[in-house]
């Protein structure tokens, strides 16, 4: 069972809470004085193991989702079903997109209901990700290096124990 969706990470640090000891030194936010420059991430989360696998690119068309679906029995070989849980964003269900689907008849798609986000656990990933790297992170003056900082944190966690505990994916299974 593999858990999908996309996410948008903005080149501008987040605002919240930030905690930090008493006194003068308090943290301060580096803003860019470029654009607000947006990565869309394309990810899949495997609700077995945990692991991650994530395209990144500047926006998120048919013909991209397309692509990158069409890859995802190649990463599975040994699988004989494959379900694939997702929302209902319109782009899922484009002629393209399920095209590439059905191209792969070992993947099925599960649709999850509309407004339901709390049931795709791959949104606890991007949960994740905006607050440990996007949320007041240092790097709006370099998008390269913001965005080498999302890679690496996604390959770093994926499978990891701790993003499955925090993802809930060991309650999957374990009933």
């Amino acid at each position: 069972m593999l858990f999908t969706d996309e996410v948008s990470l903005y080149r501008q640090p987040t605002q919240a809470w930030l905690w930090h000891w008493m006194g003068r030194k308090q943290p301060r936010l580096t803003y860019s004085h470029s654009a607000n420059t947006v990565m869309r991430v394309v990810g899949v989360l495997d609700a077995l193991t945990g692991r991650t696998v994530a395209w990144d690119c500047s926006s998120v068309t048919a013909e991209r989702l397309a692509r990158y679906y069409g890859q995802l029995g190649r990463l599975y070989p040994e699988a004989r079903k494959i379900y694939l849980v997702m929302d209902n964003w319109p782009v899922h269900f484009h002629p393209k997109v399920t095209a590439a689907l059905l191209r792969d008849p070992r993947i099925e798609v599960l649709p999850l209901p509309t407004y339901a986000p709390w049931l795709n656990n791959i949104e606890k990933l991007w949960r994740w990700i905006k607050a440990r790297i996007t949320h007041a992170h240092p790097w709006s003056a370099n998008f390269n290096e913001f965005k080498e900082h999302v890679r690496a944190e996604l390959r770093r966690t994926s499978g990891s124990p701790q993003l499955r505990r925090y993802c809930g994916l060991d309650s999957l299974f374990n009933q």
